[in-house]
């Protein structure tokens, strides 16, 4: 039975349950470890873990950061960083403010293409979330009837080659490797086989990359071989989880095996970086 998912989403960035929801859920499905990996915030730590105390579930404050430059897009996700961290934030809140501005670049698009819908649509769907995401922009098109489904709003427009994509904020891996360091935060390459960047490994490794998800919900075993292979040659720990959104684009919460080495790996790694 699977008691670990360290890769999620909440309604603090482009997830559909608060936190507290998050938490019980996974409660609810057995997990005993979760880490909340909200994109480019971590508003939703607190509460969080306020819920994971009461339920009895361990969880970790994660997040989940971009870079885009001409090595192409990479996600990274990071752990046990310090929330206080003055630098840390004002870099978050860069990222999330460019979001606002890519967001509305996207409605422009769809417009364009004959689909105009309202930006405060958009905002309505985004609630409090403190990072507006493709999500929101995909929900939006759906109320307005556009499309039947967030995944077929990705599928027609809004994935990388879509005719309604607008380019993230442009941030260079080191920048971010080096800003999540300095926040004593542990830093992995998320998704690779989704996000097309496994060749980027040998590099982001000399860059000071800490790990890379192994355990992913389209990960073949063979994919998964592969990386652990990487992962050995490299001296990265892996990490692993559902990308859980709860809107049946990712899988369903710890839904994805994740071995309890990778845990123990994990926080070592956290205890060395804090150190």
């Amino acid at each position: 039975m699977n008691r670990i998912d360290l890769h999620m989403h909440s309604t603090a960035s482009d997830g559909v349950l608060t936190p507290t929801e998050v938490v019980h859920l996974a409660q609810e499905r057995g997990l005993t470890t979760i880490a909340l990996t909200d994109h480019d915030t971590t508003t939703g730590w607190g509460e969080a873990l306020a819920a994971g105390r009461e339920l009895g579930v361990e969880v970790l404050g994660g997040f989940e950061i971009n870079s885009e430059t001409d090595l192409g897009h990479i996600d990274f996700l990071v752990y046990g960083a310090d929330a206080k961290n003055a630098a840390l934030q004002d870099f978050l809140l860069t990222i999330r403010d460019a979001r606002v501005g890519r967001a509305r670049g996207m409605v422009r698009k769809l417009a364009e293409l004959g689909m105009p819908i309202a930006w405060e649509r958009v905002l309505h769907f985004a609630g409090d979330a403190q990072s507006i995401a493709r999500p929101h922009v995909a929900r939006a098109l759906v109320e307005a009837g556009y499309v039947a489904s967030t995944q077929e709003a990705f599928d027609k427009y809004l994935n990388d080659q879509g005719p309604a994509y607008v380019h993230r904020l442009e941030v260079k891996p080191q920048e971010v490797i080096d800003t999540i360091h300095q926040a004593g935060g542990v830093i992995v390459l998320s998704s690779p086989e989704h996000s097309k960047t496994t060749h980027l490994t040998p590099t982001l490794a000399e860059m000071g990359l800490d790990g890379i998800e192994v355990y992913y919900f389209d990960h073949t075993d063979k994919k998964k071989a592969e990386l652990l292979e990487l992962a050995r040659q490299y001296d990265l720990i892996v990490t692993g989880g559902s990308d859980f959104h709860g809107d049946k684009t990712h899988a369903e919460l710890g839904s994805v095996y994740v071995p309890p080495e990778v845990l123990i790996q994990l926080k070592e790694r956290i205890t060395t970086r804090q150190a």
